[in-house]
Formats: C-alpha cells, sequence, structure tokens
C-alpha cells in the first residue's frame, strides 16, 4: 500500500474527515526515508515539522549527565509525532529522535501546517486533539515501567508492544526498561 494511502485509512479511522479533506490534507505531506540509526532530531536543534510513520520504528531519548543513552520512547507505525515546543514555540529541542529500522514517514513543514490550517480550519483543532491523544498513548506505554520487577516489565512490552519486541535491537529496549543488556538477555532465557 502507497504510504499516502497509509495515511489516508487512519486519517478515515480517526475522524470525521470527509473524503476530500483527508485528500487536501495527504497533498501537503511529504514522503521521507531514514535509514537505520539515521538521526530525525538533535536536542539543541529545532524541528519544524509534524511527522507521520508509515513503517518503520523510531526512538526518543536523551543523553543522561555520563553521556549514555537513554530511551525514553518508540514511535511505532501509525503514530505522529512532533517537538511541540520547536513546532509551536520555536523553542531548541531537549530530545533526540532517530530510526532503530529503516523508517518511511510523511512529513508536514511549519509552513505547509500553517497553509493547510487557513485552507482547512477543523484540521487545527483535530491537531491539537491528536497531540493530546498521542501523548496519552506515549504516557500509557511508559505506565507498565512504574509495576513489577524487569521480568513482568519485559513480558508486558513483548504482550502489548509485540513489534518492538521484534525489531528492536535488545540495547534499546534494555535502556528503555531501566535495566542492563545483560539483565535483558537473563530475563529472555529465564521466559523462553
Amino acid at each position: 500500500m502507497d504510504s499516502k494511502d497509509v495515511f489516508a485509512a487512519n486519517l478515515k479511522n480517526d475522524s470525521s474527515l470527509k473524503k476530500e479533506e483527508i485528500e487536501l490534507i495527504c497533498s501537503y505531506f511529504k514522503e521521507e526515508t531514514l535509514d537505520k540509526e539515521e538521526s530525525l532530531l538533535i536536542a539543541g536543534n529545532k524541528y519544524m515539522k509534524i511527522i507521520f510513520v508509515v513503517e518503520g520504528i523510531l526512538r526518543i531519548f536523551i543523553n543522561d549527565n555520563n553521556g549514555q543513552e537513554v530511551v525514553k520512547n518508540f514511535i511505532e507505525p501509525n503514530c505522529f509525532f512532533a517537538d511541540f515546543e520547536s513546532f509551536d514555540k520555536n523553542q531548541n529541542a531537549l530530545i533526540n529522535v532517530s530510526a532503530v529500522t529503516d523508517c518511511t514517514i510523511l512529513s508536514l513543514s511549519k509552513a505547509d501546517a500553517n497553509e493547510l490550517f487557513n485552507q482547512l480550519p477543523k484540521w487545527e483543532y483535530l491537531m491539537k486533539v491528536g497531540g493530546i491523544q498521542t501523548m496519552n498513548e506515549m504516557i500509557k506505554k511508559r505506565e507498565f515501567l512504574l509495576l513489577g520487577n524487569s521480568t513482568q516489565q519485559y513480558r508486558h512490552l513483548v504482550k502489548h508492544h509485540p513489534l518492538l519486541a521484534q525489531q528492536v535491537p535488545l540495547k534499546y529496549i534494555a535502556s528503555f526498561l531501566r535495566i542492563t543488556q545483560s539483565s535483558l538477555s537473563r530475563i529472555r532465557k529465564q521466559i523462553e
């Protein structure tokens, strides 16, 4: 299925948009590809785009005081992402985002978003609602990290996010679970 078709199907499922409105929205989004490990956003820079992940997985991470990468979350297919501090307030990002796998994304620039808002005023409302939903989903995705031990957390990840468990390298999953890679390897051996 074509990237814009995937996007259009997602818009159709998640909103009350008419066919013509979906076509208009799709016309503003541009397809981009990211190679595995390629950066999308580097902390300290601005990122003036809204993206929709068609294929692949992105990771959101920070660098701790020791310079170690700490994975904060993952962005899976059919999900939106924007750094709203950059996009809305023209501020530098505090996070990094890079491709875990080869990715196909659709992006909407700030200038095109403004033009789209003018042509379709309810798009701005839908994006704000979508932003809130995305934030809630990201919080839910991390909620399980507060409960149980590392084994239970990994089991939860495998059950509720099988794509991540299958495609994300162990070092990133371990970082997300806040354990060492060797601990994660032991856990995986115990439950297999």
